[in-house]
């Protein structure tokens, strides 16, 4: 998220290749990094640098070979078990799927993933329906299989809705081959009036598809023959090529540190400001009520230079230093 507060696309992470979103601080050193021959026990400590803070979102995408299309309930639900392991929520009412499902389908030695993509509304791309959430997962499919409802009141106006929105939402999306599927072959009603339908189909879909199958989910028929289908489809189609490098490739690179500056200053109030990282990383974790630990802060000081710049601003026992927000009486 940007400092106005707009989300800013990051990356998008197919791989697990190390990503750097936020760079940490610099540890702090602890009490035996002060010890000298003549301070065997120090009692200062350093504190560990604060690093960067991020707001993240992270939006998760399945991945699956082919990806179930639909409006609610045309039989997406009974097909996916039909074909496969996968335990969808099957009724006679629409969305009894409100989140995408996954199934392993195996076909002779051949074997791909199938995602159930609950059903789609008019407006999906508005986020319609819950359309934003399905939809983004439909992205990584290979193959879409555009499920039609053959009770449907227009199986064709239905097939246009569902491009029309894959357009809308992603235009690569709507590229992506299909197959087209009508359902419910079983009812009486579907048989009679296929060949008319699958007229207007072929003439909506024009040159973009390979051709209009019938199924019923519910009895299987047409079910084999659609699978090899898909299986030959999915065959012709390349595989999406992800690096797998072991090296990381951080999304950006890590800032450099500047060298660290120190400076001495009179406030109007007489205070001694100390501008030092170091010193200031010093004291804070430092209980300046301690008198070794006055006396080790004071050889710090002597040793990076400090006190004498101190000397030669005038400061005098009893003034007071600040480091950051704490202060110390010079001595």
């Amino acid at each position: 998220m940007t400092e106005d507060g707009e989300k800013e696309f990051i990356d998008d992470i197919r791989s697990d290749k190390a990503r750097l979103v936020a760079v940490g601080g610099r540890g702090g050193w602890g009490n035996s990094r002060f010890a000298t021959p003549t301070n065997q026990e120090p009692v200062l400590a350093q504190r560990g640098e604060r690093g960067e803070k991020v707001i993240l979102f992270l939006e998760l995408k399945l991945l699956a070979d082919v990806g179930l299309l639909a409006k609610p309930n045309a039989g997406k639900s009974t097909l996916l078990s039909m074909c496969s392991a996968a335990k969808a929520k099957v009724a006679d009412y629409p969305f009894t799927t409100v989140e995408p499902v996954l199934g392993v389908v195996r076909v002779g030695r051949n074997d791909f993933v199938m995602m159930e993509v609950p059903g789609l509304l008019e407006g999906a791309h508005e986020g319609i329906g819950l359309g934003h959430e399905f939809l983004r997962h439909a992205e990584r499919a290979r193959l879409y299989v555009h499920l039609l409802d053959g009770l449907s009141e227009d199986p064709v106006d239905d097939y246009r809705m569902i491009n029309q929105e894959l357009q809308q939402f992603n235009p690569e999306m709507a590229q992506k081959p299909q197959l087209v599927v009508v359902n419910k072959l079983d009812v009486t009603e579907v048989r009679e009036q296929r060949d008319e339908l699958e007229v207007r189909l072929l003439k909506a879909i024009g040159d973009k598809g390979s051709g209009v199958h019938f199924i019923s989910a519910a009895t299987g028929e047409g079910v084999d023959t659609l699978l090899g289908n898909i299986i030959r489809a999915l065959a012709e189609m390349p595989k999406e090529e992800i690096d797998e490098s072991p090296e990381p490739e951080p999304m950006r690179s890590r800032p450099q540190r500047s060298a660290a500056k120190e400076s001495v200053r009179r406030a109007a109030n007489g205070v001694f400001v100390v501008e030092s990282e170091a010193m200031e990383r010093l004291t804070a974790l430092a209980d300046t009520r301690d008198q070794r630990v006055l006396l080790q802060l004071w050889r710090e000081m002597r040793r990076s230079g400090l006190a004498d710049r101190l000397i030669d601003a005038g400061i005098e026992a009893g003034d007071t230093i600040r480091f950051g927000k704490v202060e110390v009486e010079w001595f």
